[in-house]
């Protein structure tokens, strides 16, 4: 017996599943290109703004809560308004510099600066694509199985330094789940999200049940209406108990 052409075949035996294996995964380029197109992620262009009304439940809670986020795309501005039974309006924006918080158990809060930074990068309406400039890579990791579905993992790599998840369905391409850290008031937390029940809302293809998992709670935003340039830019200004917080230069 040939003992080198035993240790090559060894050696080809031993890489051969690996190579087998990123053969099988389709390109990150491929997949973020057919979800773009399939979604028409595009359809915000021509648009200043956009309102989307929604129900906000938390299961554990047994609460239930109208939601309503208003976004400018230039420059990204949001607020986003919760109405929570028995407990009142709680409210949270970004007016482009000041990120802030209004709610009746903690008042008003300016939030950290890495909020405001993160609101700021994810505020790009073109991020929905996942082809906007603030991603400068994006790999196809793993075929795996999520939310129920069979799905190509993809770890995007942002200019911020920020690396994310999503996972894109094998059956149609949707993506069905994301993961990521973001900053909050107690510091950098990993979210993980599930999207399902796709449906066209203003032309782009948006996820109606959309069911974010951070720091033990679990939180169901049912998406049920959207409109494009319904939105005034008094909307993002400071409410009155944050601009007194807010540092004068």
């Amino acid at each position: 017996m040939n003992v080198r052409r035993v240790l090559a075949t060894a050696a080809l035996a031993s890489v051969l599943p690996g190579y087998v294996h990123a053969q099988a995964l389709p390109a990150a380029k491929d997949l973020v290109q057919a979800w773009a197109k399939a979604v028409n992620a595009d359809g915000w262009k021509g648009h200043k703004s956009a309102r989307s009304t929604a129900a906000f439940d938390m299961p554990a809670m047994g609460m239930s809560a109208k939601m309503e986020l208003a976004q400018s795309f230039d420059p990204p501005m949001t607020v986003t308004k919760i109405d929570l039974p028995g407990m009142g309006e709680m409210r949270q924006g970004f007016d482009g510099t000041t990120s802030w918080s209004l709610n009746p158990m903690q008042g008003a809060q300016v939030l950290p600066e890495e909020m405001a930074a993160a609101q700021r990068e994810d505020g790009d309406p073109g991020n929905y694509s996942r082809l906007s400039p603030a991603i400068v890579s994006s790999e196809t990791v793993e075929k795996t199985k999520l939310n129920d579905q069979d799905c190509y993992k993809v770890k995007h790599t942002w200019k911020s330094g920020r690396v994310s998840h999503d996972c894109f369905s094998v059956a149609d391409g949707m993506i069905v789940w994301s993961q990521t850290k973001t900053a909050t008031p107690m510091g950098e937390m990993e979210v993980v999200t599930t999207f399902g029940a796709y449906k066209d809302f203003g032309g782009v293809k948006r996820a109606t049940t959309t069911t974010v998992e951070q720091a033990g709670q679990q939180f169901i935003i049912t998406l049920q209406g959207w409109e494009w340039d319904t939105v005034n830019v008094k909307e993002f200004e400071l409410p009155p108990e944050v601009k007194a917080l807010v540092k004068k230069p």
